[in-house]
């Protein structure tokens, strides 16, 4: 027990109270506290994991690891990072599916935010890779979870269920073999969107991992980067690397301290920025996995880069077909003054059976924006309405300002979700500043 202050990773929410470990919680706890939410390693970056109303709740272990290298997956407690499982696998020759564009995010956050990647169009999100999971109930017991025996609809619940079912505890993870920890890496630009979206598609079909950089300032033409890669084979590394192919590189990093002030955000700044990083070298060949897929944990705290009341982050997804919408979108972006340096456009693949999951098939775009300007705050929701009439969603990981009713028209399985989860959890115990919001608990 300690007392612990919560924080969303935008910096927009935070709470502060009581946080018991899963050993000591006791339906004694659960009466006296009326209400808890479990919390990883804070990366969600609305109200997610914020529990105004009641405790926080986390999993104390040994933080292990198991490799079946024969069956090829992993069994890990649920407060491992992704970052820590990485590194575990490669050192046997594996790597997991799916990994999120950070490796500070727990196993037990992962499920719950159920994770996409690089590699959704073709690996999936990450409850795909979750063979089994254990979780604990706000009646205080220890139960398994599978996607296919009579437990199956608890497991879909709790894959990207934002934590509303219970506590994860531990999970078994699929692998991957992989020869090398290593992505060969190819990147071209693209001057207009257009050729933005036909450049993802083709990489889509050339690589594992795909992703574009979508410049979002200056003229808002859609111009960028897009970025694919493959596990690199062991022939195509060099022989110096060749000699330790399984050789973990560890990034080299530099902390942003939270002392920047607010105004060194603006338009100017971001559209200078954004030239640079549309001018610079493109990568071609062989370079470390970690590099690749997680580029921005190289920037420790990056978030402050913001300033004290933070940001918003705005992902949202649209079907294909519907790419007009992003082209609005830019259109909108310009006549508000909007600039993003963190725009990120992915192409996603088929959904699975998770009934809060975000990904499904279409085009996916993050935006931030800073939290100061709350004058957009409308204007975003209004953008809400328009991604729901469209058949899209926004990603309850990031959300921080949805609208109930907007969630609904995007969510259609929620009720159904809610069924569940009272089922699961009759005392309603399982609750976040965000299910409260959007009607979920």
């Amino acid at each position: 027990m300690r007392k612990h202050k919560q924080i969303g990773w935008g910096k927009t929410h935070s709470s502060t109270s009581i946080c018991y470990t899963n050993k000591e919680f006791t339906e004694d706890l659960r009466l006296k506290s009326k209400f808890g939410i479990p919390i990883g390693m804070g990366r969600s970056y609305g109200d997610s994991s914020i529990s105004s109303q009641g405790v926080y709740i986390e999993v104390e272990s040994e933080k292990k690891i198991s490799i079946n290298s024969n069956e090829m997956f992993a069994i890990c407690d649920a407060n491992v990072s992704i970052g820590d499982l990485e590194r575990a696998a490669i050192e046997k020759g594996f790597f997991p599916p799916t990994v999120p564009g950070t490796e500070f995010v727990s196993i037990g956050g992962a499920i719950a935010s159920n994770i996409h990647g690089k590699s959704h169009h073709y690996s999936g999100a990450f409850g795909d890779s979750v063979i089994e999971l254990e979780l604990l109930t706000s009646a205080n017991q220890q139960i398994s979870l599978s996607p296919k025996d009579e437990t199956s609809r608890y497991f879909w619940a709790t894959i990207g269920g934002m934590g509303l079912t219970g506590l994860i505890t531990k999970a078994k993870i699929k692998l991957n073999k992989i020869e090398t920890s290593y992505v060969l890496v190819e990147e071209k630009r693209a001057k207009n969107l257009s050729e933005l979206l036909d450049l993802v598609k083709l990489f889509d079909n050339k690589y594992l991992f795909t992703v574009a950089w979508i410049d979002l300032s200056g003229k808002y033409f859609g111009r960028g980067i897009v970025s694919g890669g493959n596990h690199a084979k062991i022939t195509e590394l060099n022989a110096k690397n060749r000699s330790n192919p399984f050789k973990i590189k560890k990034p080299r990093r530099f902390t942003i301290p939270n002392l920047v002030p607010s105004w060194v955000i603006n338009s100017l700044f971001i559209r200078i920025f954004n030239f640079i990083w549309f001018i610079k070298p493109l990568q071609k060949g062989p370079i470390p996995i970690r590099k690749f897929l997680h580029p921005l944990d190289s920037v420790r705290n990056w978030n402050n880069i913001y300033g004290r009341k933070g940001l918003i982050q705005f992902q949202f997804q649209i079907p294909f077909k519907e790419e007009h919408f992003i082209n609005d979108l830019l259109l909108v972006l310009k006549q508000n003054k909007v600039s993003s340096f963190l725009g990120v456009l992915k192409k996603f693949g088929e959904s699975d059976q998770s009934l809060l999951g975000f990904p499904t098939p279409g085009w996916t775009l993050a935006i931030d924006f800073p939290a100061k300007r709350t004058e957009l705050i409308p204007i975003f929701q209004n953008i809400s309405k328009d991604i729901a009439n469209l058949g899209g969603k926004v990603y309850l990981t990031k959300d921080a300002i949805l609208l109930k009713e907007d969630f609904k028209n995007m969510y259609k399985e929620s009720e159904e979700w809610k069924k569940i989860k009272n089922e699961i959890d009759p005392f309603n115990y399982w609750s976040s500043d965000q299910g409260l919001r959007l009607g979920l608990c």
